[in-house]
């Protein structure tokens, strides 16, 4: 028994103290452990990168990606794709991560993509030549009326640009400052996912493109999908008007 000078008893203090301060230890640990098991090696953050890439069915920013990992800016994001694409080439695989509209996705590469599409039981549905031709000109003279589309193309398009809108390749991205205030089109994030591009300064030149193609390879098939859904297609070809 601890006492003083006057007789009074410490050792309940004491005891006290000793389960106080045991107490303060084994929370430290605890949350030591739990720290540890949060943790994740640069491996483990690039294998998780790898496994979100791989089931996902639209692009993801390396912003979205960093928040989803953790403990991960879009500098290392970047240079995680970077590893893992060479080691795709390295080893032979038939996959690559590429940059679609301002954010990165898995794809399988050209040469290999008919084996995909044999499996595919997605519905499709088939843009015109005439509605691929209002494509083409809202993706390389964007912003524009509706009234500068039928000046290019010297007919009526209003058909056309609500079949674009339907199928989100094209949106209302403004209003022009004149009377009436008539909408500006432009393409979407999903146009640029569906051709496979990173921006639009990744447009093909209009020399690149083939002039001479018959009316039906022109025509662009797209999945019938509903609101919610979100498919890209690649490797498709923008028609123009001679």
């Amino acid at each position: 028994m601890l006492k003083n000078k006057d007789n009074v008893d410490f050792s309940g203090i004491a005891v006290q103290s000793r389960t106080i301060c045991f107490s303060v230890v084994n929370q430290e640990e605890t949350h030591k452990k739990t720290f540890d098991q949060n943790f994740m090696t640069k491996l483990e953050q690039k294998q998780a990168l790898e496994t979100i890439l791989f089931v996902a069915n639209k692009t993801l920013s390396p912003k979205q990606l960093s928040e989803m990992i953790g403990d991960c800016d879009t500098k290392e994001i970047r240079n995680f794709v970077a590893e893992l694409n060479m080691s795709y080439e390295k080893t032979g695989r038939v996959f690559r991560i590429d940059s679609v509209a301002e954010g990165l996705k898995m794809h399988t590469l050209p040469e290999y993509r008919k084996w995909a599409q044999s499996l595919e039981t997605v519905k499709t549905i088939k843009l015109s030549p005439a509605v691929m031709e209002t494509l083409a000109i809202v993706a390389y003279k964007q912003p524009l009326t509706r009234a500068g589309i039928e000046f290019i193309r010297g007919v009526d398009s209003s058909h056309t640009i609500r079949r674009l809108m339907q199928q989100k390749l094209v949106r209302i991205v403004g209003r022009e400052m004149i009377p009436g205030r008539p909408g500006l089109y432009g393409t979407t994030k999903h146009f640029l996912e569906v051709f496979g591009l990173s921006n639009l300064k990744h447009l093909p030149a209009l020399s690149e493109l083939d002039m001479n193609k018959p009316a039906d390879e022109n025509q662009l098939e797209l999945p019938l999908q509903s609101e919610e859904e979100s498919v890209s297609y690649t490797h498709l070809t923008l028609p123009t008007k001679a």
